[in-house]
């Protein structure tokens, strides 16, 4: 269970920074507009198509694959009050989504933070070959490791908890799990393959992601289709 990093005594209805500027300060890469490949009359075979895929293929994903994904899963969008695509908790937004870029054309190998009001990812840190690592990280699921992107789900309880404290813990879990749905609805919308994960070392996984003050909570592997799906 994610422990909390404040007192649940603390002031209720206290705002926080929702959208916090000192963790996007990397390299900014701006997404592609996301391309609208779903009718509404298709919704019904999408929900029965989706399930969790566990064999990629060799093939590369696209940066406007990877925009779809993200925005129709976390992106901000602005009207007369900003909204995410899922429900949010007091409109507390208190998730933080990372991208594990292993085999996207035109974006670097490395961790990225996605920026939900931009639409855009922060390039945290580069690497040549994260294989061993994130063996270590998923405990030997090694279909990770055949996956174009890993997108992961990074808990901050502070804002899940401004207004109602005691409740931030199950906001958390509640959130990520209407973003996840969204995550694999829109990965099967491109005929992608993806599995959600929650079987990892915490403590591996949140010094990879770099996301030891919002710890993931929900891990999503994403690839094109192999010969098993």
């Amino acid at each position: 269970m994610i422990q909390s990093t404040f007192p649940l005594t603390a002031e209720e209805n206290k705002p926080v920074d929702l959208i916090d500027p000192d963790l996007y300060t990397g390299r900014e890469s701006k997404l592609p507009p996301p391309v609208q490949k779903v009718h509404e009359s298709d919704f019904t075979v999408l929900t029965q198509k989706r399930k969790s895929g566990r064999a990629y293929s060799k093939a590369i994903m696209t940066r406007k694959q990877l925009s779809y994904i993200l925005y129709n899963s976390y992106h901000l969008f602005q009207d007369q009050r900003s909204h995410l695509p899922v429900p949010s908790a007091c409109n507390s937004r208190p998730l933080r989504v990372y991208v594990c870029i292993l085999n996207v054309l035109d974006l670097e190998k490395g961790i990225y933070r996605y920026h939900p009001q931009n639409h855009s990812l922060f390039l945290v840190k580069r690497f040549a070959d994260a294989r061993e690592e994130l063996k270590d990280i998923f405990l030997n699921q090694t279909f990770i490791l055949q996956a174009t992107c890993l997108i992961g789900l990074g808990a901050n309880l502070e804002a899940a908890g401004y207004r109602y404290p005691s409740e931030a813990e199950k906001f958390v879990l509640l959130e990520a799990g209407h973003v996840g749905q969204q995550i694999q609805l829109s990965a099967e919308s491109l005929n992608l393959a993806s599995c959600p994960i929650a079987r990892y070392e915490q403590r591996l996984i949140d010094q990879f992601f770099e996301s030891q003050t919002s710890p993931i909570t929900y891990v999503f592997s994403i690839g094109n289709r192999g010969n098993l799906d």
